[in-house]
């Protein structure tokens, strides 16, 4: 998704981001707790007072906790981690417009995935992790746009629930050299290379991941769901601390950590599905995408975080791009996919 840093995230009433943002379930206590879940909890109400009492207990145990337990960054020091390669929160910006959520047709639609508790609020500044160096696709060809980036976290978050900032460096950089990614457009040929944050050259983009309470800061709040979200221009105006030459991909650790309903499980694709959406709003696609036909792999462009059925993202308002007059259209449903082009070389 792509937000506007004064819009209420980056997918307000226009949907450039794969959008709604908000609380979430576990830690976060604003997204509400699916109906099959509450049926579970209440099940339990005939047993003893002491029992009910000790899940009411451990329920909030595990959905009220927030913060990191003391880790300031990420766990190993690289010469990308240097203090002065820091940048703020603050800033201007644009993020890409995105829904604000009608009623879903299920309590489960959009919801995050149940799992352990992950940071929900960081400082508001990031610093550099991973190594520089990486090169996706051919940044030598005739006709070839390349862009360069920079990978980040938040400080203040506990990377022990992801593997380490690291490991998101190293999954951004494999993202981007698979064949299947946006390297594989032979009609715009696009090559990736990865700098050092330290580096005197400005970075087209930023990719960082962040907590969910910056995300919505960045994003906009006024959604009900976890998302994440492109925004363009850099952290601070006149100033090249955090500055990017196109913006910031906004990855937001509650889903990096749990994933999305609607890929089943399966984390690894549904890391590369976010990384590949927001980096896709990074380098000009700004509209989202529709299930194009019932049982087809869906577009890299469509909000999957929160659907794979068009008419989910009809009820959650999540843009006209879904309000298709062909009924079949409107009922497809399509099959998870994390690639802009599947098919590869």
């Amino acid at each position: 998704m792509t937000h506007r840093s004064q819009d209420p995230f980056d997918d307000v009433p226009d949907l450039r981001r794969d959008r709604p943002v908000g609380g979430g379930e576990g830690s976060f206590g604003r997204q509400p707790v699916p109906a099959v879940y509450r049926r579970r909890r209440w099940a339990t109400v005939g047993v003893l007072v002491v029992v009910l009492v000790t899940l009411v207990v451990l329920v909030r145990a595990v959905a009220g906790g927030t913060g990191d337990a003391g880790n300031s960054g990420d766990s190993a020091a690289t010469p990308d981690n240097d203090a002065a390669a820091m940048a703020s929160v603050t800033g201007t910006g644009e993020a890409t417009p995105g829904p604000i959520p009608g009623v879903p047709t299920s309590d489960d639609v959009g919801s995050l995935p149940p799992g352990g508790k992950v940071t929900d609020k960081g400082r508001g500044t990031w610093r550099g992790v991973g190594s520089a160096g990486a090169v996706a696709g051919d940044p030598h060809g005739a006709d070839t746009r390349t862009l360069t980036y920079v990978v980040e976290t938040e400080q203040g978050i506990d990377t022990a629930s992801f593997g380490g900032g690291d490991s998101f460096a190293a999954m951004v950089d494999a993202t981007l050299a698979d064949p299947r990614s946006w390297i594989g457009n032979r009609d715009d040929a696009i090559a990736f290379r990865h700098i050092s944050v330290s580096s005197s050259d400005t970075p087209d983009l930023r990719i960082r991941l962040t907590s969910p309470e910056t995300t919505r800061q960045l994003c906009g709040g006024e959604i009900e769901l976890e998302t994440s979200c492109f925004v363009s221009g850099g952290d601070s105006s006149g100033t090249t601390d955090g500055a990017a030459g196109d913006g910031r991909v906004i990855i937001n650790l509650a889903r990096w950590a749990r994933g999305a309903l609607p890929f089943a499980g399966d984390l690894g694709s549904y890391r590369q599905y976010v990384l590949n959406h927001e980096i896709g709003h990074g380098i000009g696609h700004a509209a989202h995408q529709p299930c194009q036909e019932d049982g087809a792999l869906a577009p890299i462009m469509m909000q999957q975080t929160l659907s794979l059925a068009n008419k989910d993202l009809i009820e959650l308002d999540a843009g006209t791009e879904y309000m298709d007059d062909d009924r079949d259209s409107r009922d497809a449903v399509c099959r998870a996919n994390a690639w802009p082009h599947p098919e590869g070389d």
